[in-house]
């Protein structure tokens, strides 16, 4: 018996560590396109997302802090040179529309979508792609989001 629960923990520690190493839209993509371009991502680490929800600022807005508290980090691509514009944008959607188990289409205008990845009822990724002042814009939340996440981020 004491085998077999160890065995099961071994088990849970090894999916538990392949889940934490899992690449979120934003690292895979600078991965695959950043090399050669002028792409920078920063992040808002889950650490600054605790800082964050302890500012007073954000303690005293209820709505602010709710969707705070469903982030675990923010990560945001943007180039600096014009002229690529259009093809990271480009290879940002044939991301995107490669892994359509992963990535599902929510919402979209002109040039702005926004892809979700769920497990189970939880938004857990959210990648809005936009080209926007020729610039690419790719912000990647990844946290554990419910429906009304959107909602609230979209002001309704």
């Amino acid at each position: 018996m004491k085998h077999l629960i160890c065995i099961l923990m071994a088990a849970l520690m090894a999916m538990a560590a392949r889940g934490q190493k899992e690449q979120d839209f934003a690292s895979r993509y600078m991965a695959l396109y950043a090399q050669g371009t002028s792409l920078e991502c920063t992040t808002v680490s889950p650490l600054m997302m605790e800082k964050l929800l302890k500012l007073p600022s954000v303690e005293e807005d209820s709505s602010t802090k709710r969707v705070l508290a469903q982030l675990k980090s923010i990560r945001m691509v943007t180039n600096a040179n014009p002229a690529e514009t259009t093809l990271l944008y480009e290879n940002a959607l044939k991301l995107a529309r490669q892994n359509p188990k992963r990535y599902r289409l929510q919402a979209e205008e002109e040039e702005k979508k926004i892809y979700v990845r769920r497990r189970g009822r939880l938004i857990v990724e959210m990648v809005l792609l936009m080209k926007h002042d020729a610039r690419l814009n790719l912000i990647n939340l990844t946290g554990n989001m419910n429906e009304d996440f959107l909602q609230q981020l979209s002001g309704s």
